[in-house]
């Protein structure tokens, strides 16, 4: 009798270890399954503002010669602007220019993501703002960083003592910095001497 009630114990807590498993199985597999749709939702939302902001953009014209003209800053860093260039790729916004004194230089280029091509033409800016980077070698490195609130990836390259930043700013306009034979400081203080909120208010 008493082996019958052990053995009969031993089967009811089998039977409740079991139960329990599959309701944590179960629990397991719904949270997953959640997580996953959130995952999908999110991605979807995404998907559908990049979708919006990208109509946006081709509904607005590029900014003209006279707009980039005002924005231009004549001296960065104290060096002048040795040479400008605008709108110098046919049915895209672009501005680039060159800063000079003796061997050290600043370039700068920027695309304006508006207009029928403009989506195109900002297109690895876009990723570089949604891509994680750190790399680095005795040569050379690129990571990327938050600069005044801006997602921007930096590279260096020991030959020629070259410094950049790559970003995509105020989900418009495509951007690249270069300096030549600067200390890397100086990209923080190119970025805020641009003033780069005045072009999303041209």
């Amino acid at each position: 009798m008493k082996l019958l009630k052990y053995i009969t114990l031993l089967l009811l807590t089998f039977v409740l270890i079991s139960c329990r498993n599959d309701v944590k199985k179960t629990v397991s597999e719904n949270e997953e399954a959640s997580h996953t749709i959130n995952n999908s939702k999110k991605v979807a939302d995404e998907t559908t503002k990049k979708e919006k902001n990208i109509q946006l953009l081709r509904d607005k014209d590029y900014l003209t010669e006279s707009q980039w003209q005002s924005w231009l800053p004549e001296t960065l860093l104290d060096m002048p602007r040795s040479f400008s260039q605008i709108n110098f790729m046919p049915g895209l916004g672009s501005c680039s220019a060159t800063y000079s004194t003796g061997n050290k230089r600043i370039k700068f280029m920027v695309i304006d993501g508006a207009g029928e091509k403009g989506a195109g033409g900002v297109g690895s800016f876009k990723m570089y703002s949604k891509t994680d980077y750190d790399t680095e070698d005795e040569e050379r490195y690129k990571k990327t960083r938050v600069l005044e609130g801006v997602r921007v990836v930096e590279s260096y390259r020991k030959t020629g003592n070259y410094y950049s930043l790559s970003m995509f700013y105020g989900e418009r306009f495509g951007i690249k910095i270069e300096t030549f034979e600067l200390e890397p400081h100086a990209l923080d203080l190119i970025f805020t001497e641009l003033n780069l909120n005045e072009l999303k208010n041209l």
